[in-house]
C-alpha cells in the first residue's frame, strides 16, 4: 500500500510482505501519505478558509496519494488514475474506484511508474513530494503539484488545526474545488455535532495489531485520533512517554503525531479503563493471527471489550473526508450507538446519534443554506408518538476552520426519550420523521455521503 500510518512518515506494514526494497522503503517514508512530519507550518490551503471559487471543469487528474484520492473522489473530481486505486489497499473507497486506472505501487526514484503515468494523459498530477527533482521528472508528463500535509497543522495562536480539513483543502484547492471542499467539510461537520454530543468525554482506545501478541497505541496527534479528539470531543488512551519513541510525542506545546514502540500484550491491562477499543489490523498477516489475537485473554479481558464495545478493521489511517466519515461510523458503532440521516423539505439536512440503552438522542440540523432565521422547533415522530426534542432550536455556524459562504449554521443538542421512542427509530427509520428548519423528513440509516453530486 501506498499509505503510511502518518507517523512521522513511516510506512504501514513491513516491505518484505509488499515486496518493497529497502531504497524503496526509504522513498515511501519521504513521499508516501504523511506528507510533513514536523509540528511546525500554517495550514496549507491556497485558498482562505470561506473562499468560494466554483470548481473547474473535470479534469483529468493524477496522484500518488490515497488521502488525496479520497478527498478529490469526495469534491467531484475523482482521478483519472492513481496509486494502489483498489479496494485491498483502500477498502473504505471500494464504491467509488470504478474508472480510476490503478497505477501500481511505489516506484523507487520517481513515485510512479512513469510509462504507466503517461498512458493515462493526466492534466494535473497531485503528488506528495517536495523533492524538486521528482517533480520535474513528473511534471514532464503533466502539472506536477505538491500536496503539503503538515502533521499536524498549527495554526496562528499555535494550537493544532484539524488535520483532514486541511489535508482536503491540499488536495482539492488545486484543482478550483475549494467551495466543494466547504461543502464536504459541512457535511461531516453535521455528522460530527450528533455524535459529539453523545460521546463527547469518553474515552477511547486505538490498537494497533501487530502481530498476535504485540501491538501499538496512538498518541492523540496522530490523524485518525486527532480527528475523534478535536471532533468529537473523545478523550484517546496514551501509553506512558517511556513507550514513545520521541519524546515530544506528548508534549502539547509541541505537537507531534506517534505511535508508540511495539508492546507487548503484558502491558494490555494498562487499557482496562477505556470505554471502547477499535483494532486497527493491517499489519497482522491473516485473520486466523487477528483472531489468535482478539482471543489473547489479556485482550478478552479489558471490560470494554467484554462488553462489546469494539470495531475492527483494516485501518483507520487514511483520513481523507470519506475515510474520516468511516472512522466516525466506527466509532459510533463501537459505542453501541446507531446514527441515521434525513434530508429535510426546503434543503435542510440532519443527522442523529440514537443510544438504545440509554435511551439518549442527539441531533445535529443544519436548514438550507442562508437561511436567516430557521424554525426553531425540532420534533421526532416513531413508535406512535411524537417528541418535542426542542422548542427553542439555536442556530449558530460550526467551529470549523474552513467555512462555507455563506456560513453553514447548525443546531446541536440531546434529549431522553422514551423507551419505545428509541427502539422504533432503530427498529424502523423509515417510518419515523424527523421535523425541523421548517421542513421534515424521513430517516434512513447511517451518514449521509460525503461526496458532492
Amino acid at each position: 500500500m501506498v499509505s503510511v500510518d502518518t507517523m512521522k512518515g513511516r510506512a504501514v506494514g513491513s516491505p518484505k510482505r509488499r515486496g518493497w526494497s529497502v531504497l524503496a522503503v526509504g522513498m515511501a517514508v519521504a513521499l508516501a501519505a504523511c506528507g510533513s512530519s514536523g509540528s511546525g507550518g500554517s495550514p496549507a490551503a491556497s485558498a482562505s478558509p470561506g473562499s468560494a471559487s466554483p470548481a473547474a471543469s473535470t479534469q483529468r487528474i493524477a496522484t500518488n496519494n490515497p488521502i488525496a484520492m479520497d478527498a478529490l473522489i469526495a469534491v467531484g473530481q475523482k482521478p483519472a488514475c492513481a496509486l494502489a486505486a483498489n479496494s485491498t489497499d483502500n477498502p473504505e473507497l471500494a464504491d467509488y474506484l470504478d474508472g480510476i486506472t490503478d497505477l501500481g505501487q511505489l516506484v523507487e526514484g520517481t513515485v510512479f511508474n512513469l510509462d504507466a503515468l503517461a498512458k493515462c494523459k493526466p492534466e494535473v498530477i497531485i503528488m506528495n513530494t517536495d523533492d524538486p527533482g521528482v517533480l520535474k521528472t513528473v511534471g514532464k508528463i503533466a502539472k506536477a503539484v505538491e500536496f503539503v500535509e503538515p502533521n499536524p497543522p498549527i495554526n496562528p495562536d499555535g494550537t493544532a488545526g484539524s488535520t483532514w480539513r486541511n489535508w482536503l483543502h491540499a488536495a482539492t484547492d488545486p484543482v478550483g474545488a475549494t467551495a466543494q471542499a466547504n461543502t464536504v467539510i459541512s457535511t461531516i461537520d453535521l455528522q460530527e455535532g450528533a455524535l459529539k454530543g453523545m460521546l463527547q468525554g469518553r474515552e477511547l482506545a486505538v490498537v494497533d495489531a501487530r502481530s498476535t501478541s504485540s501491538y501499538r497505541v496512538v498518541n492523540k496527534y496522530l490523524p485518525l485520533a486527532w480527528a475523534y479528539v478535536r471532533d468529537l470531543g473523545i478523550k484517546n488512551y496514551q501509553t506512558t512517554a517511556a513507550n514513545y519513541e520521541e519524546p515530544g510525542c506528548l508534549d502539547d506545546k509541541k505537537p507531534d503525531a506517534c505511535y508508540s514502540k511495539e508492546l507487548s500484550m503484558e502491558t494490555m491491562p494498562a487499557l482496562s479503563g477505556v470505554d471502547a477499543v477499535l483494532v486497527q489490523s493491517r499489519s497482522v498477516a491473516s485473520s486466523s493471527d487477528l483472531d489468535v489475537f482478539k482471543a489473547n485473554p489479556l485482550f478478552a479481558s479489558l471490560p470494554a471489550v467484554k462488553s462489546g464495545h469494539l470495531a475492527v478493521a483494516a485501518s483507520y489511517a487514511d483520513t481523507g473526508p470519506i475515510g474520516v466519515s468511516f472512522l466516525f461510523d466506527k466509532v459510533a458503532d463501537a459505542f453501541h450507538v446507531k446514527e441515521f440521516h434525513a434530508a429535510l423539505k426546503d434543503g435542510g439536512r440532519a443527522h442523529l446519534a440514537v443510544d438504545p440503552a440509554a435511551n439518549k438522542l442527539c441531533w445535529s440540523v443544519s436548514p438550507a443554506a442562508g437561511t436567516s432565521k430557521p424554525d426553531g422547533t425540532i420534533k421526532i415522530a416513531a413508535g406512535g408518538s411524537t417528541v418535542s426534542l426542542t422548542s427553542k432550536a439555536t442556530f449558530t455556524p460550526a467551529e470549523t476552520d474552513y467555512q462555507t459562504s455563506p456560513p453553514t449554521v447548525f443546531s446541536t443538542g440531546c434529549a431522553a426519550v422514551a423507551p419505545k421512542v428509541a427502539q422504533a427509530l432503530v427498529a424502523s427509520p423509515a417510518s419515523a420523521k424527523l421535523s425541523a428548519a421548517g421542513g421534515s423528513g424521513s430517516l434512513a440509516p447511517g451518514a449521509a455521503s460525503v461526496v458532492v453530486g
